[in-house]
């Protein structure tokens, strides 16, 4: 789920995401590259809640994941690195097997998706091992755009184009501030 308030300063139709809440008029936007979103992952209907001091264990196979390996009906496992496995797993298929340029985080991904629970790092390591990762990445690399591995060539072209002219322009209106 993407927070989208810092770019519809003047909010948004929650169906018609274009338009302003009365349905009628056009929201203006602003621009992701000067306005950075946040995204929540969450799971509706299958968490839960742990008491101070009591073992987190769980049991079941729910969730729309299958691939985590502790994942049973019976013996119990903690909830925690599953939660590491899954957001690892859909970095994984959703954002480095569907595009180039997420090879940067092919390490984390790795270490998120050990099959040993035990050896996945916790939710702060994880979060840390992102930051070491981004903090090496050169900004404009954060800014281009998505390239997706089925795009042809001739797409590949026009979007890099476009993606090259959009940069440009952000440069510019940069060293005019």
């Amino acid at each position: 789920m993407m927070d989208g308030g810092p770019l519809f300063p003047q909010g948004h139709h929650p169906v018609r995401l274009d338009y302003l809440e009365d349905g009628a008029r056009d929201a203006p936007y602003l621009s992701r590259q000067d306005h950075p979103v946040k995204y929540y992952f969450i799971d509706f209907g299958i968490s839960s809640y742990f008491d101070p001091g009591i073992a987190p264990l769980v049991v079941g196979t729910q969730g729309r994941d299958k691939e985590p390996p502790e994942l049973n009906k019976y013996r119990p496992y903690n909830p925690f690195p599953l939660d590491i496995f899954i957001l690892g797993n859909l970095y994984r298929k959703e954002f480095f097997e569907k595009y180039y340029g997420f090879e940067f985080l092919e390490p984390l991904i790795v270490c998120m998706t050990h099959e040993d629970p035990r050896s996945r790092p916790t939710a702060q390591a994880a979060f840390d091992m992102f930051r070491e990762i981004r903090a090496d990445l050169a900004e404009s690399t954060l800014r281009w755009r998505l390239r997706s591995r089925n795009e042809s060539v001739p797409e590949r072209v026009v979007y890099d184009t476009v993606a090259a002219a959009r940069e440009g322009i952000y440069k510019i209106k940069r060293m005019m501030v």
